[in-house]
């Protein structure tokens, strides 16, 4: 679910962390820009990708085209888990301050968008993570242990 260290898989890091009562750290105060597509939405292009006419020949951008900031997606998961923190932390070399995918070939060729809202996305993992307290991993949960 979540690799220590990693710069991907944020709606998932910010979440566990919040759920433990964990600060959320947000490089270079979070102004980073990414495109976040939903996992349901990148196997449905995956599986239309496979029966799309044109897309055989095609190089495609799986994404929404919305530039949504990091901070955007930490305020998003701080609104499910009130009280939780924010610390603006300075950016790490090299850390890209982002872009956003141009999906209009990708419009054209499957005849289909990505549907799932970051909003949308967020409370799915919110209400799964819920359910599932168990698969915050126990590195994060050993953090958790040595900041109380």
């Amino acid at each position: 679910m979540v690799k220590p260290g990693s710069h991907s898989w944020m709606v998932a890091w910010f979440s566990a962390r919040a759920a433990l009562g964990l600060p959320l750290h947000l490089h270079g105060g979070g102004r980073q820009i990414r495109d976040l597509v939903h996992v349901d939405d990148v196997a449905e292009a995956t599986v239309r990708s496979l029966i799309a006419p044109r897309a055989h020949n095609e190089t495609l951008n799986v994404g929404t085209g919305t530039p949504t900031s990091v901070r955007t997606v930490a305020d998003l998961v701080r609104e499910r888990f009130p009280g939780t923190r924010v610390l603006d932390t300075p950016m790490p070399p090299g850390d890209p301050v982002g872009g956003y995918a141009s999906p209009h070939r990708m419009i054209s060729t499957l005849a289909w968008k990505p549907a799932i809202t970051v909003a949308d996305g967020v409370e799915r993992y919110v209400r799964w993570l819920g359910k599932t307290p168990d698969a915050v991993p126990e590195w994060l949960q050993a953090e958790r242990s040595a900041s109380v």
